[in-house]
């Protein structure tokens, strides 16, 4: 390995680090919930230094913003791999089983920190997708209340 100069600034090498914190933001919610994420526990679950995150998010708002919006994506995703209402019913209450922290954080509060228009046109596809199996407020309402052990 070649010897650094003084002063000369190495490259960052990590792959795709946008995504690596992304992964670890994620984990540390569905594991530990919302409250346990931060810049630094998403740098520390990434294996990278604690300043590493701010390459891609300005600040904590930004990191949710992102989780938020994938949260939506895997989630149209898998709405669209099946076509039945039956089927949609089932995909949506699984993703919100599967990945609660996650769940609780897209249609939460705490996502209008991040990019509010974007994640509205998000929950407006969602909406189109479940419209016939009863329509978002229906399925939220019964995600919710399995979440809460009431049903």
């Amino acid at each position: 390995m070649r010897a650094r100069l003084r002063g000369q600034k190495t490259q960052y090498h990590h792959g795709d680090l946008r995504h690596a914190l992304l992964e670890a933001a994620m984990t540390l919610i569905d594991i530990r919930g919302p409250e346990a994420l931060t810049l630094r526990a998403a740098a520390r679950r990434a294996g990278v230094s604690e300043a590493a995150p701010y390459r891609h998010f300005a600040n904590l708002d930004a990191l949710l913003g992102a989780v938020v919006l994938e949260g939506f994506e895997i989630l149209i995703t898998d709405l669209e791999s099946v076509s039945s209402a039956r089927s949609r019913r089932d995909t949506y209450l699984a993703f919100a089983g599967d990945f609660p922290g996650r769940y609780s954080i897209m249609f939460g509060p705490l996502a209008d920190r991040g990019s509010a228009a974007k994640r509205h046109d998000e929950v407006a596809h969602v909406s189109e997708l479940v419209e016939e199996a009863g329509g978002l407020a229906l399925l939220h309402g019964m995600a919710s209340l399995r979440l809460a052990g009431l049903s």
